[in-house]
């Protein structure tokens, strides 16, 4: 999520040298994870467009599964270049906020994008999820895969959301559009920031910052004609921008209070970050909100942490009344959290930055947060778990290939992950 850099703000915020150091002491109470209420954010669902994802399903043709789409993958990931690789964990390089060695994150495994993908400045990588999300075993039929969202920042149309599934095997991967589907059997582009993702059984549910939770149905993957840069049907063909495959829409968790430009409030969530938490029963589906500052406002603090139940078969999320209500609500005491995961009771909040390294925090309720080395720009967070659903990889992707101001290529882009236990 590109945000507007504020230097004055990073010093403030900032201090790591230890967890007991105040973080903006003048402004926050006190720097604890704190539970907070939770009657604000029950989610109403809505499931109106599985009809017409099934009209639309029938006028395009037969669906494509995820295996085939992999076989028709058309473009390479790559190892990183030495500026891709400075933008990891284990290039921190500050000397305003020195860590320990101690403090040092590790990444175990990584790759970049290919050479287009990696200096594209009007798609922007946000959310990460993966195959270990979707299914106990870690594999979605045989394949293990990453999912990756990015969303398009450019004047003109709004094209909407991609999502990249990526073969890690085959070091492969394809993008696919996003679409919701209208009336007469037609779609639309999806015009969100799409900051987060999780894979739950054949649902791909998107945070959509405003609006609460979109969720897509990859048993609905659809083949498009990729000739044409339009979306929707014209003449006897449908169109997605150049994109052989779309992703349509069948449900939404709507939240109450909706609002363009999405300000947190004591009565409004932003569904800025999304994960999977599977040492929970039942699963529980992690939204994480982004401030770019403290608050003496409780209710906000530096940010959120909000969990639903996930009921067990169906993959959607657990209804109370009619309504997914949260298991728990907690406020953090960190600021500009791009990715939040939670696992056995401990929270992991990714915090981001443009031009520098940036810290990964993680504490328990009422406890204050430790810090680690994290990337430059690290986005959403995903969490690959180990056999037998055990403490695994923790994956992010970096966002960044320009300045904000798109004036000087940086090449920051990346994609890894570091073992938990290097966290704690």
């Amino acid at each position: 999520m590109t945000r507007r850099w504020r230097t004055a703000l990073l010093v403030a915020l900032t201090g790591v040298l230890s967890a007991a150091l105040p973080v903006q002491a003048q402004e926050a109470a006190d720097d604890l994870i704190h539970s907070r209420p939770t009657g604000a954010f029950a989610l109403t669902p809505d499931w109106s467009l599985e009809s017409s994802a099934a009209q639309l399903q029938t006028a395009v043709g037969t669906t494509t599964s995820v295996a085939a789409l992999l076989r028709d993958a058309n473009r390479d990931i790559t190892s990183c270049n030495s500026a891709q690789q400075h933008a990891l964990p284990e290039n921190y390089d500050r000397t305003d906020y020195p860590l320990t060695s101690g403090q040092i994150l590790h990444s175990t495994e990584k790759f970049c994008w290919d050479s287009g993908d990696s200096k594209v400045d009007y798609w922007i990588p946000q959310g990460v999820t993966g195959s270990s999300d979707a299914d106990d075993d870690g594999l979605w039929g045989e394949n293990r895969i990453l999912l990756v969202s990015w969303h398009y920042k450019a004047a003109g149309p709004d094209k909407g959301v991609r999502i990249s599934f990526v073969d890690v095997k085959n070091r492969k991967y394809r993008h696919v559009l996003l679409v919701e589907p209208t009336a007469n059997a037609n779609y639309k582009a999806v015009p969100i920031h799409a900051g987060g993702l999780a894979w739950l059984g054949h649902h791909l549910y998107v945070a959509d910052t405003d609006g609460g939770l979109r969720v897509f149905d990859v048993e609905r993957l659809l083949e498009v004609s990729d000739a044409q840069d339009s979306i929707g049907k014209s003449g006897g063909n449908y169109y997605a921008h150049n994109y052989k495959y779309v992703l349509p829409q069948v449900g939404w968790y709507r939240q109450p209070v909706q609002a363009e430009d999405c300000e947190p409030s004591a009565s409004q969530l932003c569904f800025s970050s999304l994960s999977l938490d599977r040492s929970t029963t039942p699963d529980t589906l992690v939204v994480g909100e982004y401030r770019n500052e403290r608050s003496t406002d409780a209710a906000v603090d530096g940010g959120r942490v909000v969990r639903y139940r996930v009921d067990a078969s169906s993959r959607r999320l657990v209804l109370t009344n009619g309504k997914a209500v949260p298991q728990d609500v907690v406020t953090v005491p960190r600021s500009n959290l791009q990715g939040v995961q939670t696992w056995e009771n401990r929270y992991y909040l990714g915090r981001s930055s443009n031009r520098n390294h940036s810290w990964m925090h993680s504490g328990v309720l009422n406890g204050t947060t430790d810090s680690h080395s994290w990337a430059i720009g690290g986005e959403d967070l995903y969490h690959e778990h180990g056999p037998g659903i055990t403490a695994g990889k923790l994956w992010t992707v970096t966002e960044h290939a320009w300045t904000e101001d798109k004036s000087t290529f940086i090449d920051r882009r990346a994609i890894f992950a570091v073992p938990l236990s290097e966290i704690g």
